[in-house]
């Protein structure tokens, strides 16, 4: 199983909320094939960073990843992301067999 955690840096701002919420968690539903929904994160006191939303999207290797990412969803979230890269913190998890 390999799995994309994708954190919101804190902020107020409408605008980097809207897009996160109507651009990038679109790209995420398109590449899963399922509508990812993001999470209000508490953030922990121990932590520098602070966060304002989470997601996570599963697929079953990095494999399948790849292949994704490679998709006209996966190529327009590659382009969300070189402007956006700077809001969230991305952390991507491989349980291998």
């Amino acid at each position: 199983m390999y799995k994309l955690l994708l954190f919101l840096n804190k902020t107020d701002e409408e605008k980097i909320l809207n897009h996160f919420d109507d651009f990038t968690l679109k790209y995420l539903s398109d590449i899963a094939g399922q509508k990812i929904e993001a999470a209000e994160v508490e953030s922990s006191l121990l932590l520098d960073q602070k966060f304002s939303k989470f997601c996570e999207v599963t697929v079953e290797s990095k494999e399948v990843w790849d292949e994704k990412m490679n998709s006209k969803a996966g190529r327009e979230l590659n382009k969300d992301l070189m402007d956006f890269h700077q809001f969230v913190t991305a952390i991507f998890v491989d349980y291998k067999k």
